[in-house]
């Protein structure tokens, strides 16, 4: 039977998809000792089907005299990794200080006794998980990663609890790590890629430990500690090679609110946390906006999606992660890029246009938000377009062309930017404002002429605007573009 509880089920020894596990029963033979030296008897056991390691109390039958108060567990060929918070399960049979003293012998050993950390265990004959922190008390600043002799547990101190028997379980060094690095040894913003992939565990809490006769309430934060090393430049979080609990999603978000977080768990209540629903992948909601970076390196389904940024009343560039329609942005017609004619950049006019592709609406009206729903969000491609380009992050509009709400080309000066979620043209020297053709001609010049038979149909200027009685002129009829004489 696989054990149940808020870490996860791990494996022993190394590195696994969740944490540092430096003792797990479930891969230990039972009736051996464990991998443990020989003190206090240690022999691998079942308590309600989890295997753990049960240790007997007693009295010294030769050597040194307490050698038999505790259990010993052996670090040679053991990476800390930078980490330092150390969590195990125990379950005794009264309550009591937990003494756990990390070792290290020969040179560079720590100083006398100052590894030591208690933490008091009340759970009535039940489990209790211990957290020490070894980033906090005396000695801490000389713990290092390797060459680490001993983890000594004495669950009575130095108490004559002769004949009690103790089960122990489930030692874990904990915290976030990335790139097989305990992200608490980064430099503050040192995280800038685009995707970040997290393993080890992240959890917030407190523990109260004492190393002086004074007890000590330690707070842990792994999503504010996380949330330290990322830049804003990071849009995708993937934590499900992580153990996960106590979320903090919101937090995550604070640099970068576009931050998209794929999680194994439930344990994060926000917006932009994707799961995994048995099907695909999926978030119930969105929130984008232009201001920030966005990218995504996988597929996955949108239920409501809300992108705040600014949309004027005619013309507006896009591109977006997701197919969408002229009717989901309220627009008269999307348009694509065709090809540099003339003094014109001609778009081909569509109902819809597809995902990472950019392009133009035609009759949008003036706001601030758009918001969809059920949308296939699609992996972000390498390249966004070639002349016509799209763009999920901020970034300088010198040397390049925006497109006005009335069709005309405007060079960007070197304090203009473009936001995410809009699209810019590269220099185009000939070129002086933007046409459309209607997607079943070749070219501006077959545009069509307005005659008899669409002559009550609803018809738009080049800038989407309603035209109630048109003078002469070029014109959008039914997605196409007519003349009239």
């Amino acid at each position: 039977m696989k054990k149940l509880f808020l870490m996860a089920t791990m494996f022993a020894a190394t590195v696994c998809n969740a944490q540092v596990v430096l003792w797990d029963g479930e891969d230990k033979e039972l009736g051996s000792d464990g991998g443990f030296w020989n003190r206090a008897d240690p022999t691998v056991v079942e308590d309600n089907g989890n295997k753990c390691l049960k240790i007997t109390l007693k009295e010294n039958a030769g050597g040194w005299a307490d050698e038999h108060r505790m259990a010993a567990l052996p670090m040679a060929g053991v990476n800390l990794k930078g980490l330092r918070r150390i969590s195990m399960r125990i379950k005794m049979a009264e309550s009591h200080n937990v003494m756990i003293k990390l070792t290290k012998e020969g040179d560079g050993g720590y100083t006398g006794d100052e590894t030591r950390r208690w933490f008091w265990y009340d759970a009535a004959n039940g489990w209790q998980t211990l957290v020490y922190e070894y980033g906090a008390g005396p000695n801490s600043e000389n713990i290092v990663d390797e060459g680490n002799t001993l983890i000594e547990i004495w669950p009575y101190e130095f108490d004559n609890k002769w004949g009690q028997d103790i089960l122990i379980d489930d030692i874990h060094l904990e915290g976030p790590m990335v790139g097989d690095v305990a992200v608490r040894t980064l430099a503050d913003g040192a995280l800038t890629d685009k995707q970040i992939i997290v393993t080890g565990s992240m959890r917030k809490g407190n523990y109260q430990n004492t190393w002086d006769g004074d007890w000590h309430t330690e707070a842990y934060d792994d999503y504010s500690l996380l949330l330290s090393k990322l830049s804003a430049d990071v849009s995708f979080l993937n934590l499900t090679g992580a153990a996960v609990a106590d979320g903090d999603g919101p937090q995550l978000r604070t640099k970068n609110p576009n931050l998209l977080i794929l999680s194994p768990t439930d344990f994060f209540d926000t917006d932009n946390v994707i799961r995994w629903d048995g099907e695909k992948n999926v978030t119930p909601k969105m929130v984008i906006n232009d201001a920030y970076p966005f990218y995504t390196p996988i597929d996955f389904t949108a239920t409501n999606v809300e992108l705040t940024r600014s949309c004027q009343a005619g013309i507006n560039s896009f591109v977006l992660p997701f197919w969408v329609s002229a009717e989901d942005l309220g627009a008269t017609n999307v348009a694509t890029y065709k090809e540099v004619s003339g003094k014109n950049v001609v778009f081909t006019l569509s109902d819809h246009a597809d995902a990472n592709v950019p392009f133009l609406t035609v009759g949008m009206t003036e706001t601030t938000a758009v918001n969809f729903s059920d949308k296939g969000v699609v992996a972000t491609p390498n390249s966004l377009g070639t002349k016509f380009i799209g763009v999920y992050a901020q970034q300088s509009a010198e040397g390049l062309w925006g497109i006005t709400n009335a069709g005309k080309l405007q060079p960007g000066s070197s304090s203009a930017t473009i936001k995410a979620f809009h699209a810019y043209l590269t220099s185009e020297s000939a070129a002086r404002e933007i046409a459309f053709d209607g997607g079943e001609t070749t070219g501006i010049s077959e545009a069509l002429r307005l005659n008899e038979d669409i002559r009550n149909k609803k018809y738009f200027d080049l800038t989407g605007r309603s035209v109630v009685q048109p003078t002469k002129g070029l014109y959008i009829v039914n997605g196409k573009k007519v003349v009239i004489e």
